[in-house]
């Protein structure tokens, strides 16, 4: 049984701790639960408490966090969004407190949050955190694909207003029909996240995260372009994940990018997304060919800045 030393508190919004009656840490507003779990302390439960009447506004907020004096150093470019979002992604736990005039509406923001955190507990006020059972490592939701987890739920169908649907696919994505259509695939989305690759460098894996803003970057190398004799320095997680899906033709590149959001059109996501992978013809001109197709990610991500897998 865990104790309230064993908790920890955590919430871009401070106050929202005076609502969870009991003693518990509370971490500073810009924490994220992976930082403490890596920070070398011994590993706490973390509960995210989420105010029913700022979620939604949080979670859309683009307002970068050095606008508002929050953030970390030169370096921290995350917005309000990206963080809220993350609060509640690697929590153990996420609590929603207080409730909206309307019960449906408070129920559809209970629906939002199992759908943004699948993995983790959603206690209902007034039960007890102590029986929250906690990580013990980061969760690292943006590589979860790598390591054969699911990035999310597929929930198509309407809970409530809320949908949430999952794209996987292998044949990769034209980088200017995907650029193209980036502000069609993420209208109403309250929160999108996964990897994919593009033709044009099909070494690299690709990161996709929004919340508010959309955030592209590059993760690591594919292991198919990987020598054998460093498989070994690889995570076990994604060398099985790997070996288990792997294709003669692919390797183990592909998509997975989740999809959350209210009032969200799967079918319109998906179909979106399709029309951006090469066409059989393109693919069949091959890597030499895709490499040289018209890439306006290569300013921002260039090819050649991450190499390892």
């Amino acid at each position: 049984m865990l104790t309230s030393t064993d908790l920890v508190l955590c919430s871009f919004w401070p106050h929202a701790a005076a609502d969870v009656p009991g003693r518990y840490t509370v971490l500073p507003e810009t924490a994220e639960p992976d930082q403490i779990r890596a920070g070398g302390r011994p590993n706490p439960a973390v509960v995210t408490v989420m105010p029913a009447d700022l979620l939604l506004d949080g979670l859309t907020d683009e307002r970068p966090l050095r606008e508002v004096g929050l953030h970390r150093d030169d370096t921290d470019e995350r917005a309000i969004g990206d963080l809220v979002a993350r609060q509640i992604e690697q929590a153990d736990a996420v609590l929603l407190t207080g409730e909206l005039d309307d019960e449906w509406e408070t129920e559809q923001l209970r629906v939002l949050l199992r759908r943004l955190a699948p993995w983790s507990v959603h206690p209902r006020p007034g039960d007890p955190l102590t029986s929250v059972a906690r990580r013990t490592g980061p969760l690292e939701v943006l590589s979860r694909g790598l390591q054969g987890h699911a990035v999310g739920v597929h929930e198509p169908v309407p809970a409530h207003g809320v949908s949430a649907a999952v794209f996987r696919a292998r044949r990769p994505f034209h980088p200017a029909r995907l650029h193209d259509a980036l502000d069609e695939v993420t209208m109403g989305v309250l929160r999108s996240r996964g990897h994919f690759w593009l033709a044009s460098r099909p070494d690299l894996v690709m990161t996709w995260e929004s919340a508010g803003g959309l955030r592209l970057g590059p993760h690591s190398g594919w292991l198919d372009q990987l020598p054998d004799e460093h498989w070994d320095e690889v995570d076990p997680e994604r060398r099985l994940a790997a070996a288990l899906d792997w294709d003669p033709y692919y390797g183990d590149r592909h998509h997975q990018l989740s999809f959350t959001g209210i009032d969200l059109d799967p079918v319109r996501i998906h179909r979106t997304l399709s029309r951006c992978l090469l066409t059989d013809d393109e693919l069949s001109r091959g890597e030499e060919h895709w490499r040289r197709l018209p890439d306006p990610f290569q300013r921002a991500y260039p090819a050649s800045a991450v190499n390892e897998a």
